[in-house]
C-alpha cells in the first residue's frame, strides 16, 4: 500500500481514533490521503488478502480518503473497472506465473511454496473444515497479519504459530501459543497445546469465538491504517543522495552498495520513462472518490445509505 499525498484545503477536518458513528467519520478529519493498494490478489479472486484490500478500501473511502487498487489482469478482466463507491481498479496486462502470482511475487514467495493437501477452498467451506480439528498449526516463515489464525480462533481452535511478522499482535496470549520458526520449537508448542486440550485447560470453542468476534471491525482497521498514513505523510521526502547514504549505512558494506546500485538503476529507468512519455501528455485521472469526487456527485445519497446500513458495503 502506498500513500501518494495529502488532500488540499477544503478537505473535512479530522477526528480522534475512537468509536464514532459512520456519518461523522469523514466530517471530522484534517486531511485526506491518496492511497494506492497494490497486490496480485484481488477480485474476482477470493481470499483473505482480497477481502482485506476491498473492505479496507471501502472504509477508507467512507472516511474521506481517495483509494485505487492496482492488480494484474484476470482473464478478460483488463483495463480500468469501478467497484462499490467508485473504487477504481487497474487490471494491468501482466503475465501470471503461478497461482495468480506475477513474476515479482513468485520470486519473493518461491522458498515458501508448500504441498497442498486440500486444494483451494471456497470461503464458505473454510469453517466446515476448521471445526473438524481442535488445534490449528501455522508454520509461516513470513507473515504480515495472517487472517488464517483469526479464522481458526473464531472457529474455536487453539492456535499454535510461528512468532514472525505481525502474528504476535493478532491474538492475545491466552488464545495462541507462539513458537520460534524451527521444528523443535513447533513440536514443543504442539505438545503444550495437546496437553492443555487433554487436561481440559482450553476454553470452550464457543467462548473462544465470542472473544475473537469482538477484536476486529473493518472501521477500526481503517482508523488504525489512517493513523499510519498520517504519520508517514508528515515525514520528509529524502533527496536521492541521502537515500543512497541510508541504504549503504543500514544494509551493510556489501549489500548496501548493491541495493544503492539497484536504486540508481530504478531512478534512471524512471527518468527514461518520463522522457519517453512526459507528464504533460498523460491524461489526468478523474477524481472518482472522496467528498468532491465524481462518484459522490453522481450518487449524492450513497453516504446516507452507508450511514443507515451501519457497515461497509460488500461486493
Amino acid at each position: 500500500m502506498a500513500c501518494r499525498g495529502r488532500g488540499g484545503p477544503g478537505q473535512p477536518p479530522s477526528a480522534a481514533l475512537s468509536p464514532v458513528s459512520p456519518g461523522s467519520l469523514s466530517a471530522s478529519r484534517t486531511s485526506a490521503h491518496n492511497i494506492c493498494m497494490v497486490s496480485d490478489f484481488f477480485y474476482p479472486n477470493m481470499g483473505g488478502v482480497e477481502s482485506h484490500i476491498y473492505q479496507l478500501s471501502q472504509c477508507l473511502i467512507e472516511r474521506g480518503h481517495k483509494v485505487i487498487v492496482v492488480t494484474h489482469a484476470y482473464g478478460t478482466r483488463k483495463g480500468i473497472r469501478y467497484l462499490t463507491n467508485g473504487l477504481k481498479v487497474y487490471y494491468l496486462p501482466l503475465k501470471v506465473m503461478y497461482n495468480q502470482s506475477t513474476a515479482t511475487t513468485l520470486f519473493h514467495s518461491l522458498p515458501l511454496l508448500r504441498v497442498r493437501l486440500l486444494g483451494a477452498l471456497e470461503h464458505k467451506d473454510v469453517r466446515n473444515v476448521l471445526v473438524q480439528g481442535h488445534i490449528f498449526l501455522n508454520t509461516s516463515l513470513t507473515e504480515a497479519f495472517c487472517m488464517a489464525i483469526v479464522e481458526a480462533a473464531s472457529c474455536g481452535l487453539q492456535v499454535v504459530s510461528t512468532r514472525v511478522g505481525g502474528i504476535p499482535e493478532v491474538l492475545p496470549e491466552s488464545l495462541i501459543i507462539l513458537c520460534e520458526p524451527s521444528v523443535k520449537s513447533l513440536c514443543e508448542g504442539l505438545e503444550k497445546a495437546i496437553f492443555q486440550l487433554r487436561s481440559g485447560m482450553l476454553p470452550a470453542p464457543e467462548d473462544i469465538h465470542n472473544i475473537v468476534k469482538t477484536f476486529y471491525t473493518w472501521r477500526n482497521v481503517a482508523e488504525r491504517t489512517e493513523k499510519v498514513y498520517d504519520r508517514v505523510a508528515e515525514e520528509a521526502v529524502l533527496p536521492m543522495d541521502q537515500r543512497l547514504d541510508r541504504l549503504i549505512s543500514h544494509c551493510g558494506p556489501v549489500t548496501g552498495y548493491i541495493f544503492a546500485l539497484l536504486a540508481v538503476f530504478n531512478f534512471l529507468f524512471l527518468v527514461l520513462l518520463r522522457w519517453i512519455i512526459p507528464d504533460s501528455i498523460i491524461d489526468v485521472a478523474v477524481d472518482a472518490t472522496g467528498p468532491r469526487g465524481t462518484w459522490t456527485h453522481q450518487h449524492p445519497h450513497s453516504e446516507d445509505k452507508v450511514e443507515d446500513s451501519g457497515k461497509c458495503k460488500t461486493r
